[in-house]
């Protein structure tokens, strides 16, 4: 699990999690910042942040800060867009990028797309730019890569994708990487329930058919899930909270 933050916007710095400990420095638009954990103060959610072996804190405020998320593709590809200033200019992605043509303007433009439902379905959109203020390029992510989201910007995701940062379509199908072992855990279940339903049957002189413990095998093994997957979130809540307090 990565611990990073990335600022939106300038956020100011505290030498300690108490209101009155601002300091005049400030962490700026783009940096992105490793944090130790969250804490809880007087109703304030702080996050403690190490600054060049120095403990150091800011507010937990999503509207200054987003905290990284490491994603795998679930879709069966999809496209990461990438753009580079061509002057000294930093540009920001909707000042590159319109989803129509504009009068009067030279522009070209480059599909982003994804690809789901076992390559069934597929959305995309056309974006327009003006090459002579950007260079822009993309590549096609397969699913199973992995990407780092830095800011959700409306129709799409920022990610981070080996050293460069591009944008993929908001709705695009990821799961955490945190989250692997649902997956594990939804096949022990499923292959202990099929297992088990057989065993119990044949033991009981039972003969079936293949076919015909999928279905309630299916429904067991998801409402088991559920029932892990929430105990685990309370578990999960009920420990933060502590974290937060210490």
């Amino acid at each position: 699990m990565i611990k990073r933050i990335k600022i939106i916007h300038p956020i100011v710095l505290y030498s300690i999690h108490d209101q009155n400990s601002k300091t005049s420095d400030f962490l700026h638009e783009g940096e992105i910042v490793e944090f130790n954990r969250e804490k809880r103060r007087n109703g304030i959610n702080w996050m403690e942040i190490n600054l060049k072996g120095k403990k150091s804190y800011i507010k937990k405020d999503f509207s200054k800060i987003y905290i990284l998320k490491k994603a795998k593709l679930i879709d069966d590809s999809c496209t990461v867009v990438f753009y580079e200033s061509k002057t000294r200019v930093n540009y920001d992605f909707h000042d590159v990028f319109t989803s129509h043509a504009l009068e009067k303007m030279s522009q070209e433009s480059i599909k982003m797309k994804r690809i789901y439902d076992h390559a069934q379905k597929e959305k995309y959109v056309n974006l327009f730019y003006n090459n002579i203020d950007v260079e822009v390029s993309k590549r096609i992510l397969a699913k199973g890569e992995e990407v780092i989201i830095t800011n959700e910007q409306g129709m799409f995701l920022e990610v981070l994708y080996g050293k460069r940062f591009g944008y993929i379509l908001s709705d695009v199908a990821y799961y955490e990487a945190k989250n692997w072992w649902m997956i594990v855990i939804a096949m022990l279940v499923l292959l202990g329930i099929i297992g088990g339903s057989f065993y119990s049957l044949i033991d009981n002189g039972w003969t079936i058919g293949g076919s015909i413990l999928i279905i309630p095998a299916i429904i067991i093994t998801a409402i088991i899930i559920i029932c892990i997957k929430t105990i685990l979130v309370i578990f999960n809540f009920i420990f933060q909270n502590i974290r937060k307090r210490l």
